[in-house]
């Protein structure tokens, strides 16, 4: 290699490196200043306090606002706190004139830990007659209403295209007398024996415990009315339509889509590691 082009390449390389050393230098010096600017920009300093300032009240201003938090039959206050995903608010509706839920609480289903969800939601809008009590033994209810559910009168139809879905302050109940008078299935006997059960319910020995709560529920069923029932196209045990629901609404309710739902939900499986406690009791039954 000749002199003359050592000495190009050595040109070459110094410019190369010089340049990149000139654009590294250029941009630190552009970011200290930068950060030095804006760390002791005096207007800046004002907007942000100014912002922080806001926030720090707003914030504040909201813990003097409150709203009912209901969690099964406790009830609670807790500040109103925008886009927190926690705050359920008010998700059930008092029910006065159903006496089981003296004794079951507004969301009676525990048992069943797979339904218990979509059991207590149907709770917020159909009485536990309708699922549970037959006023005759072994023959299924055919005629159904609306009961209020703090006073316990039959009323018309409610308005369903407003409002949250089964928050309509009524329940839907079943009918008995004649169709020129309609009443209720109110289980007046066991309501009261109930009222005076609980009362003295720590005066009593076991045998007298299990007697009273067989009286009470003397009139349910063993098996009670099951989600197949009601969503059964070809044997509805609930007339949507008559009921107020509009024809897409009960057409839905009966539709493949739910139908085959409720029918998968009812054989779900649960994988054994979702269920510790049933391995630790029967870990014979555990499978491979």
């Amino acid at each position: 290699m000749s002199i003359k082009s050592i000495f190009s390449k050595k040109i070459f390389l110094t410019l190369y490196f010089g340049i990149w050393g000139l654009l590294l230098i250029s941009a630190c010096a552009w970011l200290t200043y930068f950060l030095i600017g804006t760390v002791y920009n005096t207007d800046s300093g004002k907007n942000i306090e100014t912002q922080n300032a806001t926030s720090f009240d707003s914030i504040l201003e909201l813990t003097n606002k409150k709203v009912d938090r209901y969690l099964g039959e406790w009830e609670f206050q807790e500040p109103e706190l925008p886009g927190h995903f926690h705050h359920i608010g008010r998700w059930y509706q008092s029910d006065k004139w159903n006496f089981c839920i003296e004794c079951h609480g507004p969301i009676p289903h525990s048992r069943n830990v797979k339904e218990r969800a979509f059991l207590n939601m149907h709770n917020l809008f159909i009485s536990c007659q309708v699922c549970h009590v037959q006023e005759t033994e072994g023959i299924a209810a055919t005629r159904f209403g609306w009961i209020d559910m703090s006073e316990g009168s039959l009323k018309p139809n409610p308005e369903m295209s407003e409002g949250v879905w089964g928050e309509y302050g009524v329940k839907i109940i079943q009918l008995i007398e004649s169709d020129e008078e309609p009443q209720p299935l109110n289980l007046e006997e066991e309501q009261e024996f109930a009222k005076e059960f609980r009362t003295n319910m720590n005066e009593l020995n076991d045998s007298q415990k299990v007697i009273g709560n067989k009286f009470i529920h003397r009139k349910c069923v063993e098996n009670p009315i099951s989600c197949s029932d009601c969503h059964d196209a070809q044997n509805k045990f609930l007339p949507f339509t008559e009921l107020g629901y509009s024809q897409e609404r009960a057409d839905f309710l009966v539709s493949s889509e739910v139908v085959d739902m409720v029918r998968r939900y009812e054989t779900f499986l649960m994988p054994n590691i979702l269920k510790p406690k049933v391995q630790e009791e029967n870990p014979e039954e555990e499978q491979p």
